[in-house]
């Protein structure tokens, strides 16, 4: 499979666009249980005791000889699931179903042979499906990247999700996910980051964990800002960051 990630990423936003049309989504939430069970009539179930350790959200075809009700597409949820871990399990199995609308617009067939390697592009299609580039885009400047502003227009995709889709954008920046303390994820998308905080980092943290509000911080020519997010099983603080001058 020979393409640029533009191409493949462009292919992407049409084909999950022309998903969108065709259920007259013409703005958010996404709403991707609605969507696997539409367009591509999957089930969608809590996890019953009989079920031998459901995975969080799995869909598709039960492997042959499996106990249950035999080899109906389904998504299976945990009771614990939150809504929006749901709503990204339907997302993924919405994505495995648009890998050869994708391909064909890329000019290429599923085979044997290199169906293995478009597991891998299910990651890119599902945040695209909760979260239309177009429309985040757009959203995402219009809110000042603000968090708890675009966790209010997009409902159904979860806190982690929404940040890290901003790594996607244009506007460089650094993405931290601190739990409990700990540095979970780091990523920027115009940096080489290591795992330790600026300063500025450091100190919006601790204002956040002490206030437990959003907080905005400037120092030493960098611009942090932290939100404090509610639920979970630990205290999660995410982070966003950019040096001053670019």
């Amino acid at each position: 499979m020979e393409f640029t990630t533009e191409e493949l990423l462009e292919a992407i936003d049409k084909v999950v666009r022309e998903l969108l049309d065709l259920h007259d989504v013409t703005e958010p939430p996404v709403d991707a249980v609605a969507l696997v069970t539409d367009e591509f009539e999957y089930v969608t179930r809590e996890a019953e005791p009989e079920d031998d350790e459901p995975q969080q959200g799995r869909f598709g075809p039960r492997p042959p000889g499996s106990s249950g009700r035999g080899r109906r597409r389904e998504v299976v949820f945990k009771p614990e699931q939150s809504d929006e871990s749901r709503q990204a399990a339907c997302a993924r199995a919405c994505a495995k179903e648009l890998i050869p609308r994708v391909l064909h617009r890329l000019g290429i067939t599923v085979t044997p042979d290199n169906r293995p390697a478009t597991a891998q592009i299910v990651g890119l299609i599902a945040p695209r499906i909760l979260l239309p580039t177009k429309w985040f885009d757009r959203d995402a400047r219009k809110a000042g990247y603000d968090l708890f502003a675009l966790k209010d227009r997009y409902p159904t995709a979860g806190y982690e999700l929404l940040t890290l889709r901003l790594l996607d954008l244009e506007e460089p920046c650094v993405i931290t996910v601190v739990d409990d303390g700990t540095i979970g994820t780091r990523r920027s998308n115009r940096y080489g980051v290591s795992k330790t905080l600026h300063e500025a980092e450091r100190r919006c943290r601790e204002k956040v964990a002490e206030e437990d509000e959003p907080q905005k911080v400037r120092f030493d020519g960098w611009t942090c800002w932290g939100w404090p997010i509610p639920g979970g099983a630990f205290r999660r603080i995410i982070l966003r960051s950019l040096p001053d001058e670019l």
